[in-house]
């Protein structure tokens, strides 16, 4: 509990999906900072920064942000090989930046909403920015938007991707610029 500044160095292995509550800066102490094995999970929590970390290798998501969390920034981190998404957004989230990330090796890899069922939940919500990130080598979701309006998406970088960059369905209402 309370105002917290976590600083990684090294390599941390987790499992499952890790709690991370309100008022934390999680932040990469140079260039080698992992989060490896598991991912973190940002439930009804809300002003928190993650900012220079490797996230590998989850079970699950690489960070999954959920039920009401907002003001929340995701700046300067590498995703890579997540089993399902490497940075999902959903269940009414709100005022969200991800910008400066690398993302690569990764299948499924960002969903803004949770399903096409969950507009009562999610519509109003789910305001999201998207800028300078590296999609690379990534199948699909870059990302894949439902009922958030206004996401802007702006001057991403999307290389060797598979499937689909932006999809934009479900009521949202998406402005993509310079990518």
């Amino acid at each position: 509990a309370g105002a917290r500044i976590v600083r990684v160095q090294g390599t941390i292995t987790i499992s499952g999906m890790v709690p991370v509550s309100s008022n934390k800066s999680i932040l990469g102490v140079g260039s080698n900072a992992v989060v490896t094995g598991g991912g973190l999970n940002i439930s009804e929590a809300s002003n928190i920064n993650i900012r220079n970390i490797r996230s590998q290798g989850s079970d699950d998501d690489g960070i999954n942000i959920q039920e009401s969390s907002h003001h929340i920034w995701i700046d300067h981190c590498d995703f890579t090989n997540h089993f399902d998404g490497a940075l999902d957004i959903k269940r009414a989230s709100d005022f969200i930046t991800v910008s400066w990330n690398h993302f690569f090796n990764q299948d499924k890899n960002m969903l803004l909403g949770h399903s096409d069922d969950n507009g009562a939940q999610d519509r109003g919500h789910l305001r999201v920015t998207y800028h300078h990130n590296w999609f690379d080598g990534t199948n699909q979701r870059n990302p894949r938007t439902r009922f958030g309006n206004p996401v802007h998406v702006f001057n991403n970088y999307y290389l060797n991707v598979g499937d689909y960059g932006l999809a934009s369905t479900m009521e949202s209402g998406v402005r993509a610029e310079n990518n």
